[in-house]
């Protein structure tokens, strides 16, 4: 039961890394927040271009980094199993803690975001800074967090926001499987392991879809997306965790 609901859980939390890399690059600097790759690829390009823009793939990248430390500090000594003292939780309470602290960060990055649109009391100038700044430092910091929040659960291939490597690895599975070129003990675990990988790239592809009709219909709701499903993850794994204990 335990491992169903985290893998539901993960999906969502790939809700919140898709979702908040398709507001980043369309409304927030045309920098991404959970794909480090592309921001390193924009601020390469960046450096022979006459008006190349350094700054917010270098802030995404910055912020992502604090928040993967934050997180491996405030998870430090999380377990995958997540079974102390005879108790059997989702994942530890130290990881929720952290979704949690993401969907405030990333919450309040969708009310300036509401602020900048709406731009109350704010010149022009203001809120241009704001938004392409402090808004892209919040959210790239609160998914560095999601992403240093999961490596303690030791998932093979899976990461919320590492979309490349999740590709990889169910591309390598699926040569395996069809090939058969698995040892016998993994004949049984692979399949499983390549529908997660799938789901949470169909997920991941899903969610950012919904967030391009978030910006053709609903701008001013786009950031309430991501925040709106981690502090969902967040508050459900502190609600299990009590639960069982």
């Amino acid at each position: 039961m335990r491992a169903i609901e985290r893998d539901v859980l993960l999906f969502v939390l790939a809700v919140t890394a898709g979702s908040a890399d398709g507001w980043s690059y369309f409304g927030l600097g045309h920098a991404f927040v959970a794909n480090m790759t592309g921001n390193t690829v924009l601020l390469g390009l960046s450096v022979f271009q006459n008006h190349g823009d350094m700054v917010h793939p270098l802030l995404s990248l910055a912020c992502y980094a604090a928040g993967v430390v934050t997180a491996s500090l405030l998870t430090k000594g999380a377990s995958d199993a997540a079974t102390t003292a005879g108790r059997e939780m989702i994942w530890s309470r130290a990881i929720s803690w952290t979704l949690l602290l993401e969907g405030v960060l990333i919450g309040a990055a969708e009310l300036g975001w509401i602020v900048i649109q709406k731009g109350w009391g704010l010149a022009v100038a203001e809120r241009d800074v704001l938004s392409l700044n402090v808004l892209l430092g919040v959210v790239a910091l609160g998914i560095g967090m999601q992403s240093g929040a999961m490596l303690p659960l030791k998932i093979p291939g899976v990461m919320t926001t590492y979309i490349t490597g999740t590709w990889t690895t169910l591309l390598n599975g699926l040569v395996r499987f069809i090939t058969r070129k698995q040892e016998p003990e993994q004949r049984t675990q692979l399949p499983g392991r390549l529908l997660m990988q799938a789901g949470v790239l169909t997920v991941y592809f899903g969610s950012a879809v919904l967030t391009g009709w978030l910006f053709r219909y609903v701008r001013l709701t786009v950031g309430a997306l991501p925040a709106g499903t981690v502090l969902l993850v967040g508050v459900y794994g502190l609600v299990r965790s009590r639960r069982s204990a």
